[in-house]
């Protein structure tokens, strides 16, 4: 705390002025969206059954009965970091969406401070506000703050070991670098994607520093150590329960599976009873807790819908008899469709580069995030090329996540929220933009045009989407694989 308070200190009046008013921005702006977000959708489009999941076991952990299904049995599926942060706050306020959202608000408000400060290490105090200020509206952040999802806990702990690793000198303590593995091993715990870090950061610190060989492992000891031992409590807890020292979730299969293989997930919903109920007291008094709970009391997850999915794939073959034997057989199917038609997992992860801007699916809603900064990020990117160097980790954490997810699991998930670092380079591409105008208000008033037609898209994405397929279509493209 006192590091923190002399960091403060030390900072000019004026930039804490602008800390100040960024957080205010950034908070206020979030908390008008988790007041006014609804939970209940509209219809089955509108449902994430990941998101009542994460409900149904942080509730259950608030009530003190651990990570366990609805039968009551322990379940490794999800990984339990944001499930803790749920169950906490269930714990202190109830069984609260609109506690869990507040929350999320005040997380959220944090992650454009720290693109602020992570761009203030490599560029100018100018431009690393407009990073700033584009990471407190970015419209993608705010939505986060209305999912129960992993991504609101993620963001921010991604950017504060970003923001470490950029700060990172020769001499760190062993303070700082123990809590550079501690923001590590949370990240392993929070989603899949964070795990790489268990070797991206203590490789990164190693060719970072300087000296001899014991030098250099020094550090990468002290971070590994301690993201191991953050990891620990999880790891025994699926030892006891499972009799298997495992990755944090035993999810991993399963999704590899899902990327070859076409499952109608709708086809498994029960969502009469919920909206039923949204019907019987009107959608205005309807509370979400509710329509939350009557989803899960009526549908299927982790083990038991694996078994469903399992009996309808593989009828003529014996049910795996645990979560993490299910898992791994699923796995092993997706492995056999890899090794004998190989061709089919490239193309697939070919068509995942493309999607992963949302242009060419149904996630083209997200067009409207990604689509705004991509120009500015390219601009960005070519007009710092010769500081590769000091940009190194903004590019390679992303990089090879991002590859990790094509190559291994044939999807780029659409929701790695990784935008910080176009939102930082993007603001080198921006702040160029907004030179090029002798009065700074024609370029403003272009930026908020460019904005409202990415805004445009976002709300008619599926008519563009029809669009790119029918030309590419009469240009003799197949599209039946592209979904």
């Amino acid at each position: 705390m006192n590091r923190l308070l002399n960091r403060w200190k030390s900072l000019k009046v004026e930039t804490r002025r602008y800390i100040v008013w960024l957080w205010l921005v950034a908070l206020t702006a979030r908390l008008i969206y988790a007041f006014s977000v609804s939970l209940i959708p509209a219809n089955i489009s509108g449902i994430d059954m990941d998101a009542v999941e994460y409900d149904y076991l942080g509730w259950s952990i608030a009530q003190g009965q651990g990570v366990v299904n609805a039968h009551g049995e322990p379940t490794a599926l999800r990984f339990p970091g944001y499930l803790y942060l749920l169950g906490l706050v269930y714990f202190i306020f109830g069984h609260s969406h609109l506690a869990a959202v507040i929350i999320q608000a005040l997380l959220g408000s944090i992650t454009p401070l720290l693109i602020y400060l992570i761009a203030r290490e490599l560029l100018e105090e100018k431009t690393s506000r407009i990073a700033g200020i584009l990471a407190a509206g970015y419209p993608v952040f705010i939505y986060y703050v209305g999912y129960l999802m992993s991504e609101n806990l993620f963001l921010l702990l991604l950017n504060i070991l970003i923001y470490m690793v950029v700060r990172f000198k020769q001499k760190a303590g062993w303070k700082r670098l123990a809590f550079m593995g501690v923001v590590t091993g949370l990240l392993g715990l929070t989603r899949g994607v964070g795990l790489p870090f268990l070797g991206l950061v203590p490789l990164y610190i190693f060719l970072k520093q300087k000296g001899n060989l014991k030098a250099k492992i020094k550090p990468v000891i002290i971070v590994f150590i301690a993201a191991i031992i953050t990891l620990t409590p999880w790891t025994v807890r699926n030892y006891k329960v499972f009799g298997k020292v495992m990755l944090p979730s035993s999810e991993g299969g399963v999704i590899l599976w899902l990327c070859f293989n076409t499952v109608p997930i709708s086809n498994y919903y029960n969502i009469t009873p919920a909206f039923a109920y949204v019907d019987s007291v009107g959608r205005k008094q309807a509370k979400s807790e509710e329509f939350y709970r009557l989803l899960a009391a009526n549908n299927i997850f982790g083990y038991t819908g694996m078994q469903e999915v399992w009996r309808n794939s593989y009828p003529d073959e014996p049910m795996p008899p645990n979560e993490i034997a299910c898992a791994h057989a699923y796995g092993h199917k997706a492995m056999e469709i890899m090794f004998k038609d190989p061709v089919i997992w490239v193309v697939k992860s070919f068509t995942q580069i493309f999607r992963f801007w949302h242009v060419l699916d149904e996630r083209g809603r997200y067009v409207y995030g990604y689509g705004f900064i991509l120009p500015f990020f390219i601009a960005g990117f070519w007009l710092t090329r010769r500081r590769i160097g000091e940009f190194f980790p903004l590019y390679l954490f992303p990089l090879v996540l991002y590859g990790i997810s094509i190559i291994f699991f044939a999807e780029a998930r659409f929701r790695m929220p990784f935008e910080g670092v176009w939102l930082i380079v993007g603001s080198v591409g921006i702040e160029r933009f907004l030179g090029l105008f002798r009065k700074i208000y024609w370029g403003y008033a272009g930026l908020i045009l460019y904005f409202l037609s990415n805004w445009f898209l976002r709300l008619h994405s599926l008519d563009v989407r029809m669009a790119i397929r029918s030309i590419l279509g009469a240009l003799g493209f197949h599209l039946s694989d592209i979904k």
